[in-house]
């Protein structure tokens, strides 16, 4: 099943090496978890500037919630990635997430707790569907532009 799950991702992408900037939008805990082929992350996902956008978005806070009322803040990759190890933080689920972009003042809450696991890709790929929930995404506000860079690559605080 797993090997399954893993073909249905298609090949990396050639001018991208596995690595924190590869396969942005997917989701990760399918070779992140415990038991996957890659080191294990326990959340995991990417933002992209608005819905059904191509434009990835660094430098955001990702403020993590959990059931223990505990912190934890990640920050986006220029490739939009995000990504929290074990020895960072275990979560205790659910969990609420939170993004902010400080150099547009942008905000955004999830509607929903996370439940099942910290894969954000599980159920944010794609468009908005019957079974995605659709990108992750800082606005739905068309008057907001773009901004001018994407942000760090190493994903650390702005």
């Amino acid at each position: 099943m797993l090997q399954e799950q893993l073909d249905a991702l298609g090949p990396e992408s050639a001018d991208v090496l596995p690595g924190p900037l590869h396969r942005p939008g997917q989701p990760c805990l399918r070779c992140h978890a415990p038991t996957g082929p890659a080191s294990p992350f326990t959340v995991a996902g990417t933002v992209f500037q608005k819905p059904e956008s191509d434009l990835r978005v660094g430098g955001v806070e990702v403020r993590l919630i959990d059931a223990a009322h505990r912190t934890h803040l990640a920050y986006t990759n220029c490739a939009g990635n995000f990504f929290v190890s074990p020895q960072e933080f275990e979560p205790v689920l659910p969990l609420w997430v939170s993004l902010n972009e400080p150099r547009q003042g942008l905000h955004s809450d999830m509607e929903s707790a996370m439940n099942k696991d910290g894969d954000c890709g599980a159920c944010h790929q794609g468009k908005k569907s019957p079974s995605s929930a659709g990108q992750v995404f800082l606005t739905e506000d068309p008057a907001v532009p773009d901004p001018a860079a994407s942000g760090p690559c190493g994903g650390s605080k702005p």
